[in-house]
Formats: C-alpha cells, sequence, structure tokens
C-alpha cells in the first residue's frame, strides 16, 4: 500500500506559474463548486504586502476575507511555495471562519490534482513531456491542421475561423555518441548531462514549442504552425545549443561535451496518399516514424547535422549489396518515400576527403577531392524499407559499385534518362521479354519524333496481389510475363513494350489518341480480371495535348497513373485530363508550393473550362497569395456554373467582404444559409454575417446569427469566440472573460482569444504577468499580427521592463 500511495504522490513534480494561467479556468470552476462569486481575476504575486501575508496565517493556509468589498483572497499554495492568489468578488461568506480555512484547502486539493496530471505527462528525469503526452500533443494539432489539407476547405479560405497555421513539424534529436560518452561513467553523470541537454533544449525552442524526452539520448520538439524553412532554422538553432552542452565528471574531472543529430518531419507536407486515410492517431504515428527515419540518415551521413524528411531520399541513399545482372540493393524504400522509376547517381565516399599534396619543391598544398560519380541506377522495386535498382550506366568497368556506396538523387525526367551516355546494343528481360526503361525510352525517343500522335501507359499491377506472399519473386515476374501478353493480344498492332520497375509496364502505341484506345485498355483489364485475377492500375497520356511537348508525356503519364491510384473501384484507369492535373495541383498545394499549385490549376482550366474542383481550388490558391480579385472572379465563374455550391458561395461572400465589397458578400451569405443551411459553409457564413453586424455596432442582431451559428453542428466550439469579442464590446467583462476561457478550451492555439484576454487584464489593471504570459503565447502562434507584439510590449512596459518592451515594438514595426 505505500508503494502505491508513493505512485500517486503530487509533489513529483513542481507546479509554475504558467501552469496555474493555463488551467485558469479549471481552477475557476473546481471553487465555483463551493463558494458563489461574480467575477475573479489572478493575481501572481512577487513581494506580498505585510499586512495581506500576515492575514494569509504562518502557512499561506487561510483566506483573507475582506466582507466591506465582498472579496475573497485565496492563496495557492503547493510544496510550500505561494504561486498565486485567486480573487473572488461578489463573494457573501455563510460561514467565514470555517470557509477561509476549507477553501484554501480545496485549492491545495486542485493543485495536487494539476500535479498529478502533470506528473502523468512529465518525463521524470528532465521535466519535459513524456512520449505519450507528445503524442497526444501531435494528434490534437493534426487533428486543428486536418481543415487546411485541401485547398477548397472552409479554414484555408478563412483565417480568422481557426487561429493556426495548416502545419505541425515535429524533430528528433539524438545525441551523438552518447553511450560511448558516458560509458564506463556513474549514472548519475549520465543523468545530468541528460538533464543539461533537457534545460538548453528548453531555453532554445522558440514560444509555444512543445519539448519532449522520448527515452534515452532521444529529445523531440512539436513546432505548430511551423514551415520547412522554419523548422529547418529552430532545429539548427537547437543543435547548436545542444552543442555547447558540457559537463565535468567529479570523478575524473573530465569535461564532457555534446553534439546531436536532428531530424524533423511535417505534417501534413511530408505524408502522402493512403497514408491521409487512416485516423489521426495513425497519421500521427506515421509522422514520428518519418522523423526517426531522418534523425537516423543524419546519424548515418556524419552526424551533428539537421535533415529534413525529404533529405534521407535526396541525399541518405546507401548501397546495400551489389547481386547479378547489375542489380543493387539500396536502404532506401516506402517508409522514406522512394518510388519506382527515380534515378540516382551513385559516388564514392572513399575521395570525400581533404587532399594534401606535395610539389617537387616540397610544398604543400591543401584542398578536397571533388566527387566523382561512378554510376547512374533506377530503381526497379520498391518495398517497406529497402529498394531493388538496375545499374543503367557504368562511368569505367574498372571502377565498378561497392557496397557502403551513397547515392545522390538525380532529376528523373526524361532527357536524363535517355542523353549523355553511349548507346548499347538493347536487352530484353529473359522471362517477360520486355526492354528495361532505359533501352525502351532510348527507342520511344527516337520512334516518337516521327509521329505526329501516340499514347504512353504506365500499367501497374495492384498493390495487394493475391497470393504474392508464397512465392513473391516468381509470382510478380508470372503475373507481368502474362499482362505483357494479354496487351500484345489486345492490340490489333503490337505496341512497344518495356518494364518501368518490377512490377510494372510502360507501353507505346502509335498513331492512336488515348481515347481512341481507351476501350480497348477497359477490355483488357476485364480480361485481366477474369483470366488472371489481376487488377491492373493504368494511367495513359498523349500527344498532342494542350501546349506539352513530347518530352512530357513520360511526366504526364506518371500524374494520370497517381491518379488512377485515387480511384476506389477497377478498372482503375485515367486518361491524363483535367483531373489528373487537378490531383496534381492538390498535391503541390498540401506539400505548400501554392505558386506552382496556381499553374497546374490552370491547366487543368485550359483543358476544362467546366472544372468546377479546379476553378474552386484555384481561388483558394488565389486568396491564400492576396490576389483577391482574382480569386472573386473566379468564385463568380463557379457560382455561374452551380449556383447552389455552398461553400463557394460562402468563399465568395467571404472574398468580397474582405477586399470591401460589404452588400454583395452579404447576399452571398444568405444565399449560402438558403442552399444548405445546415453546412459547414452555412455555419461560417452565420459567424461572417455576425461579425459585419457587430463592425456596425448592431450587437443585437450579431448575437442572433452567432447564436444561430451555435445551433448548427461543430457550431458551439466555433463561435464562443466571437460570443466573448460581443460580450467585450457590450462591456460584459466577467461573460466576456469567462468566453474565451472556453474558447482556449475548444482551441489551445487560439491566438484571437490569449491576445483579448491578455488585453482584458492590462485594461482592467489585473496583474501584468499574467497579460505577458498569454500575450508570449499569441505571438507565438501568430507572429505575423502586429497588434499581438503591441499588446505584449504594453505587457512588459507596466511591468518597467522596458528595454524588453522595445524589442516587441522593433518586431512589431517590421510588420
Amino acid at each position: 500500500m505505500r508503494r502505491q500511495a508513493e505512485s500517486l504522490d503530487a509533489s513529483v513534480v513542481s507546479l509554475e506559474r504558467t501552469d496555474i494561467i493555463r488551467f485558469e479556468h479549471a481552477l475557476k470552476d473546481a471553487l465555483s463548486a463551493f463558494l458563489p462569486f461574480k467575477s475573479y481575476s489572478l493575481y501572481l504575486p512577487q513581494n506580498l504586502p505585510p499586512n495581506l501575508l500576515r492575514s494569509f496565517g504562518p502557512d499561506c493556509s487561510i483566506a483573507a476575507h475582506h466582507p466591506d468589498q465582498r472579496e475573497l483572497l485565496i492563496p495557492l499554495v503547493h510544496q510550500n511555495e505561494l504561486l498565486a492568489i485567486f480573487i473572488a468578488r461578489g463573494v457573501r461568506l455563510p460561514a467565514p471562519k470555517t470557509m477561509c480555512r476549507v477553501l484554501p484547502q480545496v485549492a491545495s486539493l486542485w493543485l495536487d490534482k494539476l500535479a498529478l496530471h502533470k506528473t502523468a505527462i512529465t518525463d521524470e528525469l528532465t521535466g519535459l513531456l513524456n512520449p505519450p503526452a507528445l503524442t497526444r500533443a501531435l494528434e490534437r494539432e493534426i487533428s486543428l491542421v486536418q481543415d487546411c489539407i485541401l485547398p477548397t476547405s472552409s479554414a484555408c479560405m478563412d483565417p480568422d475561423a481557426k487561429s493556426f497555421s495548416g502545419s505541425v513539424g515535429i524533430v528528433l534529436f539524438d545525441l551523438d555518441h552518447f553511450a560511448t560518452v558516458t560509458g564506463g561513467r556513474q549514472f548519475e553523470f549520465s543523468e545530468t548531462l541528460l538533464q543539461k541537454a533537457a534545460t538548453a533544449l528548453s531555453q532554445a525552442c522558440p514560444e509555444g514549442a512543445l519539448p519532449a524526452r522520448l527515452g534515452d539520448d532521444v529529445f523531440a520538439l512539436l513546432l505548430p504552425g511551423i514551415s520547412t524553412g522554419q523548422c529547418r532554422q529552430v532545429a539548427e538553432s537547437v543543435r547548436e545549443a545542444l552543442s555547447a552542452v558540457e559537463a565535468m565528471d567529479p570523478h575524473t574531472e573530465e569535461t564532457v561535451s555534446l553534439t546531436a543529430s536532428a531530424g524533423f518531419a511535417i505534417y501534413p507536407q511530408h505524408l502522402r496518399g493512403r497514408q491521409f486515410t487512416g485516423s489521426v492517431r495513425e497519421q500521427a504515428r506515421i509522422l514520428i516514424k518519418k522523423a526517426q527515419r531522418t534523425v537516423t540518415a543524419a546519424k548515418e551521413l556524419g552526424r551533428n547535422r539537421v535533415l529534413a524528411f525529404p533529405d534521407v531520399v535526396a541525399e541518405a541513399g546507401l548501397v546495400l549489396e551489389t547481386l547479378p545482372l547489375s542489380r543493387l540493393t539500396i536502404n532506401l524504400g516506402r517508409h522514406v518515400d522512394a518510388v519506382e522509376g527515380q534515378r540516382f547517381l551513385v559516388w564514392s565516399p572513399q575521395y570525400e576527403t581533404n587532399a594534401e599534396i606535395r610539389t617537387p619543391e616540397n610544398v604543400r598544398l591543401h584542398g578536397r577531392y571533388p566527387t566523382m560519380i561512378k554510376a547512374e541506377i533506377l530503381v526497379m522495386e520498391v518495398q517497406d524499407d529497402i529498394a531493388f535498382a538496375e545499374i543503367v550506366h557504368l562511368r569505367s568497368p574498372e571502377w565498378p559499385v561497392e557496397i557502403g556506396d551513397r547515392l545522390l538523387l538525380a532529376s528523373d525526367t526524361e532527357h536524363t534518362l535517355t542523353d549523355g551516355s553511349k548507346p548499347t546494343t538493347p536487352q530484353k528481360d529473359l522471362v517477360t521479354g520486355l526492354y528495361g526503361l532505359h533501352d525502351f525510352l532510348r527507342n520511344f525517343a527516337r520512334k516518337r519524333e516521327k509521329q505526329s500522335t501516340y499514347s504512353l501507359m504506365l500499367m501497374r499491377l495492384p498493390e495487394e496481389s493475391p497470393n504474392r506472399s508464397d512465392a513473391p519473386g516468381h509470382h510478380c515476374e508470372t503475373q507481368i510475363r502474362d499482362l505483357a501478353e494479354l496487351c500484345r493480344e489486345s492490340f490489333a498492332e503490337q505496341p512497344e513494350m518495356g518494364r518501368y520497375s518490377t512490377s510494372s509496364l510502360i507501353i507505346h502505341v502509335a498513331d492512336k489518341t488515348p481515347e481512341e484506345i481507351l476501350p480497348d485498355i477497359l477490355a483488357l483489364c476485364q480480361r485481366s480480371a477474369e483470366s488472371l485475377e489481376i487488377n491492373p492500375v493504368v494511367g495513359i497520356a498523349g500527344y498532342p495535348f494542350l501546349h506539352f511537348n513530347k518530352a512530357d508525356t513520360l511526366e504526364n503519364c506518371r500524374k494520370a497513373l497517381d491518379h488512377a491510384m485515387l480511384l476506389t473501384e477497377p478498372p482503375k484507369v485515367a486518361v491524363f485530363d483535367s483531373i489528373s492535373l487537378t490531383v496534381s495541383a492538390d498535391r503541390l498545394f498540401t506539400a505548400g508550393d501554392v505558386y506552382e499549385a496556381i499553374e497546374e490549376y490552370k491547366l487543368a482550366l485550359i483543358a476544362d473550362d467546366t472544372n468546377i474542383l479546379a476553378r474552386n481550388s484555384l481561388s483558394a490558391c488565389l486568396t491564400r497569395v492576396g490576389r483577391l480579385e482574382q480569386a472573386a472572379a473566379e468564385l463568380a465563374k463557379v457560382i455561374a456554373m452551380d449556383s447552389k455550391n455552398a461553400m463557394a458561395l460562402y468563399n465568395y461572400g467571404h472574398t468580397l467582404r474582405r477586399i470591401g465589397e460589404t452588400a454583395q458578400a452579404r447576399k452571398a451569405f444568405q444565399k449560402c444559409l438558403k442552399t444548405a443551411p445546415d453546412s459547414p459553409a452555412a455555419l461560417y457564413s452565420l459567424l461572417r454575417l455576425g461579425q459585419m453586424a457587430e463592425e456596425s455596432r448592431q450587437f443585437a442582431v450579431a448575437r442572433k446569427y452567432y447564436n444561430r451559428a451555435a445551433a448548427l453542428p461543430g457550431g458551439e466550439g466555433e463561435t464562443v469566440r466571437h460570443l466573448a469579442r460581443l460580450s467585450l464590446a457590450q462591456n460584459r467583462i466577467e461573460e466576456a472573460r469567462e468566453l474565451f476561457h472556453q474558447a482556449l478550451t475548444h482551441n489551445p492555439n487560439d491566438a484571437s482569444s490569449m491576445h483579448s484576454l491578455a488585453k482584458l487584464y492590462l485594461d482592467h489593471g489585473e496583474d501584468p504577468a499574467i497579460a505577458e504570459s498569454l500575450a508570449r503565447q499569441s505571438v507565438a502562434v501568430r507572429p505575423d499580427k502586429k497588434q499581438f507584439w503591441l499588446e505584449l510590449a504594453r505587457a512588459l512596459t507596466v511591468q518597467d521592463r522596458h528595454e524588453e518592451a522595445r524589442t516587441a515594438l522593433d518586431r512589431a514595426d517590421m510588420i
């Protein structure tokens, strides 16, 4: 029993004042169950007046009651430290003596509960978050950004509806050679070193970041609303801070220092395809796994460096073994997003060293050997952790590819695959009779120049092939051979075919457009399902198409295959068209390439002017880059084609409002409400109508709109911040405070609510330390908001911290 009691000891961790600020609303709820009051506030004392200190008693266990002011001051004490004072106003105590002793005990029990919660989420050695707490926080952040994954989502068109950015990054830091450095030393010294590393991490991470320890010598940093560039900068600064950590072994008096390797992954940019179909919990674990693989690659590349997840494929590839027939095994698989058809250059790290050469006059010259490329390879088959590749060009037979050689991702365009190496006799695969990709593309590039029309196909085996686990290699070869034979039988003229990868074919059909061969392909897929029990995935691209040249056909074919992979039912066949371009543009948008996405959406609309999905998405992208008039014009075209498109109506109204067309915006919102009264678009339309009424000082009308929004599915949480702001405008201070706290409970990253609470504390002469804490959190989430920095400067000025206030003002002037 004693051990069980110790496991529930609330004194394991210490509480800080920021903990009480964060859970202020929960404290209010706990005390209000015992004590009715009209309003409240927190006070974080630096130096208590002696008379107030005496009124709390020698151990701060008695509340101070001021009946003439109807005010009660409850000390919040944990581990014999006075952390804060809860001030309840409008109080009538039925039994003052008893209640003044009971209420501090109630507060103490609540603080113990808070400490137990903190213990449950904290690593005991370092005080950082523990792995389960980090995973839960990541899940929460992913759930908040999921509305922004697609450009047509309401959150992307409405930056005020949710105060967070549509991304979240996780960085892992692995201390280099930690086991070796601490080997043979006492455990206490190792723990001291880890604690110092944790302190350095906490001090170097930006406001709003969540540091954690994942176990042993691995730390993590959760960064909401971060871009790839910002994430790399933060990771570099933390890595430098960890490199400055050192400690002296008290037994040997030896000073030990550290370095760290870092790897990061960002959601949603670094997830792809089916990875988005899993639950939030699953996607969080995928992101952590990607970050783990990235930090492993950073260590393999020499340690003490930072890598992003895409860098793993780009520069962390390694030859694991050499196989017969110019085949290789490499260390890149599906887990790092390696794909079939990728091209790599092979180089040897043996000569990546500094050179020291002596001249005949015995003068020493220093330099570094340049990278020397041995070969180029093509990825043929990708598995979870490894892939198999084929050598398509070896610079010199006297310098073969060896185990341990490094890989550098090269452009995989058709130009690089067909040019730059000496012609060789085309070689066909012995089992299937197909050309390899390199030879196929050479022939294709030569023959297409004489053709004014042709089609190119990629035909891929399904990922889950029946019985494949029985004899994976043989079965795949048999399937490819049988599928190739079926293709030969399905066309009147023999198409030219090659092996695009281990599990896919590439097929060239001369003098035929995709539309002309589509019936044959559909019939082929049906025969394949019936006779071979295979449902292939097919992407088709043709020439001519729009302004694409002949060298673009292979890339277009890949995009068509990506389109086909998204189809849920067979036959999974897609012709490169407006929809394929839209799918490609959506992927670019998800990766953060908004301008590239805009160009791809424009191409989709050139291909099909009636593609509403592409036009809606284009308008969202234009809004994202500030081209509001163009966005409104695109949305008007969508509504002209589909007058009942509720989301287009809402987005149109919101865009018009932002460019000052208030009357037209109101009409668009009202039409959206009539078109789909219970939809998310209707919810946001009601919020915008309420805001417009609020701006016109029509508070009663605004409240009606907000109350209607709150009654819709999902509306209660979305509406509370707007109701809080309205209450503040009507000088209903305590109601506003309550609602702002509810808004933060709904969305802990609601920067506007943090800012409003900070302003509320300052405007009413309450504790500026609390205002400072809230203001710092708001600028961490939305550093682009000038008024947030100004509020932080005001909170610092009130505390006579003028130098820090000037720094905050300088940041505000930069916006």
